[in-house]
Order: C-alpha cells, then sequence, then structure tokens
C-alpha cells in the first residue's frame, strides 16, 4: 500500500464514527484478528524464522497492546495458530525465507491500514496506527536488506 493510501485511509478512520455499540463490536472483532496475526508472527520469530530478529519483542509487544485494549472490551480470546503468511515463513528454508519474511510483514501492513477504517475508539485507533508504522518499518529494513 502507498504511503498515499494510508494517509487517506487513517483521516478516513478519524472522519468515520459509528455508533457506540457498533463501535464496540466492530473494535473488538478487528481486535480479535490483530491479535490472532501479531501472536502467529510471534511464534515463527520466536521460533528462529524470521530474518529480523528484533520482530520477535515488537510481536510479542503489538499482541500485548491489542489484547489490553480487548481486556477493557470484556474479551479473551483463546490463541488461533499460524495463519497462511506466518506458516509459509516457518516453512521457509534459506534464501526462501527473506521472501517469506517481506510476505509476511506485507500482509500486516495490509491488515492494519484496512483495520484504520474500522476501528472507532480513539485509543484503539493510535494503537493500531502505531503497530502499522512499526511493520511498515520492519518492510522497509527487509527490503532494504537491513538485515542483524
Amino acid at each position: 500500500m502507498r504511503r498515499r493510501e494510508l494517509i487517506a485511509a487513517g483521516g478516513l478512520a478519524l472522519l468515520a464514527r459509528p455508533a457506540s455499540a457498533f463501535a464496540q463490536r466492530s473494535d473488538t472483532a478487528v481486535l480479535i484478528k490483530l491479535v490472532a496475526r501479531e501472536e502467529a508472527a510471534a511464534e515463527v520469530s520466536g521460533a528462529g524464522k524470521s530474518v529480523v530478529v528484533a520482530t520477535y519483542s515488537d510481536d510479542l509487544a503489538h499482541a500485548e497492546a491489542l489484547r489490553t485494549h480487548l481486556d477493557a472490551l470484556g474479551r479473551r480470546p483463546a490463541p488461533r495458530g499460524l495463519d497462511a503468511p506466518a506458516r509459509r515463513l516457518m516453512e521457509a528454508e534459506g534464501d526462501a525465507r527473506l521472501e517469506a519474511a517481506i510476505a509476511l510483514e506485507e500482509s500486516l501492513v495490509d491488515d492494519y491500514a484496512a483495520a484504520l477504517i474500522d476501528i472507532a475508539d480513539p485509543g484503539v485507533l493510535q494503537t493500531v496506527a502505531t503497530i502499522l508504522a512499526s511493520h511498515a518499518q520492519h518492510l522497509a529494513r527487509l527490503r532494504a536488506g537491513q538485515l542483524p
């Protein structure tokens, strides 16, 4: 997603404010999905499969920040395991790991950018936007070959 599209999506998210009860349901659904994505990414990174070592602690911190918002909404979903992009990275070997890591970060950036439109609570919106920026940085580092 281009920078211009990310900025536009963020602007739309700030303008679109649904009713409170719907907003909580919408935020909850988005948060559950994003927590699952972060936990899958952390599982892969924790297994030593990520090509950027720092992503493990970032992914854990992201999941915890999102779970804090879910706790406030009275939800505590169980972990769901690996999603397709995380599974691809887990199974990748050699040079294919970089390509799979890029694909994982691209999918996270896309999911977070799409989530901005559906989130109503300003605190949740700020958390999701911050995590989006973190994944965009991971993606930029991977594409630039700046690996630790």
